[in-house]
């Protein structure tokens, strides 16, 4: 039976995301984390796979959007111990591993040790060929962020206003639309690379931060030495 055209750049959309780590960049919400999170129930439902989540906020625990095959995580300085129980489950077999808006580690005044959690789970995903699901919003001002996490996902995504896909790295533009929960794409031409590309890099005032985050953490190790 032949399929549609939206059913084959769905099935071709979700072949890159596999095995990968993907991150999705929103301007305002556009149905981003609706978008993400029909995606990851795609992939568990259709590749029986688990599903890890990384919560910053003790409230998302409670989300009835997951199945009972979730394992979900609050990450509150706990890194160690989650990496562990984590990369034990990893090795276990494939996961797909969603983590929660990363724009949120803003609210904590030192975010230095998320962002290294989530740059070893990167790593760690990859390692176990597992799948890596994140978003984060195009206003996020956390120069660490953009710097040590964003260019090291396989996969960068920019979700625009007229809810269009956006990739990073040349798949062609998809529009998206969201209708009873369920998940629509249709190609697109593309218009405009340099709009995803400044989103994926740091302006000269975003360097002028990170160099001086940097610099504060030097010097806090050197005085506790």
């Amino acid at each position: 039976m032949s399929i549609s055209a939206h059913e084959r750049t769905l099935v071709d959309f979700l072949a890159m995301l596999r095995g990968k780590s993907s991150v999705f960049c929103y301007k305002d919400d556009f149905q981003a984390l609706q978008l993400v999170t029909i995606i990851t129930k795609k992939i568990e439902n259709e590749d029986k796979i688990p599903v890890v989540r990384i919560c910053w906020n003790e409230n998302e625990l409670n989300s009835k959007d997951f199945s009972d095959n979730t394992s979900s995580f609050y990450i509150f300085k706990n890194f160690t111990t989650a990496l562990i129980k984590i990369e034990k489950m990893l090795s276990r077999g494939k996961h797909l591993i969603l983590v929660s808006d990363i724009s949120n580690l803003e609210r904590e005044q030192n975010s230095r040790p998320y962002i290294r959690f989530l740059s070893i789970l990167l790593r760690k995903s990859e390692e176990y060929d597992s799948t890596m699901i994140a978003v984060v919003s195009e206003k996020c001002s956390n120069p660490l962020v953009k710097a040590e996490l964003m260019p090291h996902f396989k996969n960068g995504f920019l979700l625009t206003e007229s809810k269009t896909i956006k990739s990073r790295d040349g798949f062609p533009d998809v529009r998206y639309s969201i209708e009873n929960g369920k998940l629509y794409l249709e190609t697109q031409l593309q218009d405009d690379m340099n709009k995803i590309k400044e989103i994926f890099s740091l302006t000269p005032e975003e360097k002028k931060e990170l160099d001086r985050i940097v610099g504060e953490s030097l010097e806090e190790y050197r005085t506790s030495l």
